[in-house]
């Protein structure tokens, strides 16, 4: 007959044994980068799903100058030295609420050390008014990021900062704060879970001594 203790101990390992296991996937994906392609009204996201969830995030910013609203998306939040950054800007004429679409837009980067750099700033392909650019960030600081329209009868600019972190575990402290918020809210539901099918399934053993029959 198996050892009631040993079954409990087990079992009562197995709980923490998923936690780990959960950090640990948690972890990796948060290192791992992924892609994500943006559109109004939310974001598409190519590749796995449990990437996604645990990965990304976006920072979002808005101006308005001209008669036009500039919403600034970067993908992902936190810009990180020597990794890839989506730089989205979606353009919307106040008046009407209309998404713009056919702008001549340029992008211009000034980067920590004072130097400056353009380049335009295309129209994603299928994509009503968002413009796009993706940018490799090689220093660590304070980013300035201008975009500007030269259209004719649309001209506006806008300006943003972000700070770039030599890597992805300083920097924003709102990403890791959210972050360890989520793993914390798995933790406590797989625990949950954990503990209710223990309860229900393992033998409950007898909280009394035996009767001794003497009277």
């Amino acid at each position: 007959m198996p050892d009631l203790g040993m079954i409990k101990m087990k079992h009562g390992c197995f709980p923490f044994c998923l936690v780990f296991a959960i950090a640990m996937l948690y972890g990796m994906a948060c290192m791992w980068p992924a892609d994500a392609r943006a559109h109004h009204g939310g974001i598409g996201i190519e590749g796995d799903l449990v990437e996604w969830a645990l990965n990304v995030d976006q920072w979002q910013e808005e101006q308005s100058d001209q008669g036009h609203r500039i919403k600034f998306l970067a993908y992902p939040r936190q810009l990180v030295q020597g990794r890839r950054t989506r730089l989205v800007f979606e353009i919307q004429a106040i008046a009407t609420g209309q998404y713009v679409s056919g702008l001549v837009m340029q992008l211009r980067l000034r980067l920590p050390d004072g130097t400056e750099l353009t380049q335009p700033l295309p129209e994603i392909t299928g994509v009503t008014a968002y413009y796009e650019a993706v940018i490799v960030c090689e220093q660590v600081g304070e980013y300035g990021i201008s975009v500007a329209s030269t259209t004719p009868g649309a001209t506006f600019q806008a300006a943003f900062k972000r700070q770039v972190s030599g890597n992805a575990l300083s920097g924003d402290w709102t990403v890791w704060t959210g972050n360890i918020m989520v793993l914390a809210a798995l933790t406590i539901t797989w625990l949950g879970l954990v503990l209710s099918v223990q309860r229900r399934f393992l033998p409950v053993r007898s909280g009394g001594p035996p009767a001794s029959g003497i009277s």
